[in-house]
């Protein structure tokens, strides 16, 4: 339209017309404008407009399903940790058990470990204390023998005369028993 009037006043020659490019000049222009612009807006209306109203909800009714999803997701995350660590707790409580029923069954077998070995060394020392005492006895025996045998040589050269060893036996005997022979 703009090229129109600049053309019109090119084809006029020097004329100055004033022509506004806003308003129409003629009536035809504004009534073809008119219904145009109607039927335009008509078309968008009832056309145009209800798909995108239509999207638009349903837009927001998917951002709200989404935002329902992810909390009920949320939730079931959370509920799911929940029973991961109970069951974990449970898991570590049992195991806790376990450690302290073997730990128990292990000290009572070695308390009957230990037991059977006290027994068996106290066995062994009985049996070495009555082996020791039978060879104390064997010793005090012969030691007696010998040392009657001795004293009576002793005395036999103290006094010049032969002294009758059964004589002296009797009181080395008497003397080592008094002294610790024999308990």
């Amino acid at each position: 339209m703009l090229f129109a009037a600049i053309n019109l006043l090119a084809a006029e020659g020097g004329e100055k017309a004033v022509v506004n490019p806003v308003v129409p000049d003629t009536l035809g222009e504004i009534v073809w404008g008119a219904i145009f612009f109607f039927l335009t807006w008509i078309v968008l209306r009832y056309v145009c407009l209800p798909p995108l109203l239509k999207a638009r909800a349903d837009r927001g009714l998917q951002a709200q399903a989404d935002y329902e999803a992810a909390a009920a997701a949320e939730a079931q995350a959370e509920q799911v940790r929940r029973d991961y660590e109970a069951t974990i707790s449970e898991a570590r409580l049992q195991a806790s058990r376990t450690v302290e029923e073997v730990r128990a069954a292990a000290d009572a077998e070695r308390g009957r470990q230990v037991l059977a070995v006290e027994q068996e060394i106290a066995e062994q020392r009985q049996v070495a204390m009555s082996e020791l005492e039978s060879a104390r006895t064997a010793a005090l025996g012969q030691l007696k023998g010998d040392v009657a045998d001795l004293a009576a040589a002793a005395a036999s050269k103290v006094v010049q005369a032969p002294v009758d060893p059964a004589s002296v036996r009797s009181t080395v005997d008497d003397y080592v028993d008094r002294s610790g022979g024999t308990k």
